[in-house]
């Protein structure tokens, strides 16, 4: 038998595959074969309930259940063409949800696989339908998969599960409808009650999503909105990720002056964290560029707070970006012209020294720092 944590793998990756799917284009009609698919997969989903009735509630019928379901969905995540149609797609989701609310009763939440994957179908599902422009699909096929989802959501509550009420509310009122939310991506007052209550609803994952969606969309002034309004908030415990989002997006914003001053306003270790952060997620060049703009802000002001581990930072950054020897002595030459201590002129030596491997020549060059 696999252990939990293999499980959980199988669960993410299928998840992962059917939302890295969704951001195809996507056509009209959907073929024969799509069609085929998701009738195979209502099929094996209806067997493995079966299955499962067949037993009694325990937590090794419910670990073996969500093994199942998981494996299920990682086999139709990877069918060819699955990509190509956004309504077989949805009608993935229904059935799926649809199916996991009609086993709901014969499931124990003593198994921590129940609720996980329930969290996480409701996770991709919310991302998935970020990217369907409900222009796109028939007024009917809207209603209907918003009927399945509150039929379900009806299910689970029986058994204390609200976790479908975030995909509930936004089938009803529409993806990007909420009169709040608007009121934020088009940067308009917005009282903070409402705003707490929009937060409140949706809450960190399904915010971030947004955010991430807005960012992956360009959509860039929006995104600062969202993410400015989710970081300033009272009622997310942990805001790392949205003030990583919200200062991403002013990077983007650069040189503009109002940016420079809101990158000035965070503290130099939020910031070297935020710069390992985009550097793991292969974000280097904005890595880069709120190094090199915040390290500049340290210079002209003689901030020398966490200026070491920035500066040595920058120069990895500057030398992966660009390995010209002469481009990099000429970037530390010009921050040697702005600094305004010693400390910080020592730093650049430091890294000159750790980054160059010196031949005479070189030595001359950076005699000009």
């Amino acid at each position: 038998m696999r252990s939990v944590d293999a499980d959980h793998v199988i669960l993410a990756y299928a998840l992962w595959g059917w939302v890295q799917m969704a951001d195809a284009e996507a056509e009209a009609a959907p073929r024969p074969e799509m069609q085929r698919l998701v009738a195979a997969l209502r099929n094996r989903l209806w067997q493995l309930q079966t299955e499962l009735c067949e037993q009694e509630v325990s937590e090794a019928s419910s670990r073996a259940y969500c093994r199942g379901f998981c494996q299920t969905l990682l086999q139709y995540a990877g069918s060819r063409g699955a990509s190509e149609h956004v309504l077989p797609f949805l009608e993935v989701y229904r059935i799926s949800i649809q199916s996991f609310a009609n086993a709901r009763p014969y499931l124990t939440t003593e198994c921590e696989d129940v609720l996980l994957v329930l969290g996480r179908l409701v996770l991709s599902c919310f991302e998935l339908l970020l990217s369907i422009p409900e222009s796109e699909l028939p007024h009917e096929v809207w209603l209907g998969f918003h009927q399945s989802i509150q039929d379900s959501h009806d299910a689970l509550l029986e058994f204390g599960n609200n976790n479908l009420q975030i995909l509930v509310d936004i089938t009803r009122e529409g993806v990007w409808k909420n009169p709040v939310l608007l009121k934020i991506l088009s940067q308009q007052p917005v009282e903070t009650e409402e705003a707490n209550k929009l937060i409140t609803r949706e809450g960190p994952s399904f915010l971030q999503m947004r955010i991430k969606h807005l960012m992956k969309s360009n959509c860039i002034p929006q995104a600062t909105s969202l993410s400015k309004l989710c970081a300033d908030s009272p009622e997310i415990a942990n805001v790392s990720s949205f003030r990583q989002a919200y200062i991403t997006c002013v990077c983007s914003m650069l040189p503009n002056e109002d940016s420079i001053k809101e990158i000035a306003k965070v503290d130099c270790k939020e910031v070297l964290d935020i710069i390992c952060n985009l550097e793991s997620e292969g974000q280097e060049n904005t890595a880069f560029i709120l190094c090199t703009t915040y390290l500049t802000h340290q210079l002209q002001t003689a901030n020398v707070y966490c200026s070491w581990e920035l500066t040595l930072f920058w120069s990895k950054l500057q030398r992966r970006i660009d390995p010209s020897l002469d481009s990099f002595l000429e970037r530390c030459r010009q921050f040697g012209i702005i600094a305004k201590t010693l400390q910080h002129l020592f730093f650049l030596i430091r890294v000159i020294q750790s980054e160059v491997s010196f031949s005479p020549e070189d030595l001359d060059a950076a005699r000009t720092v």
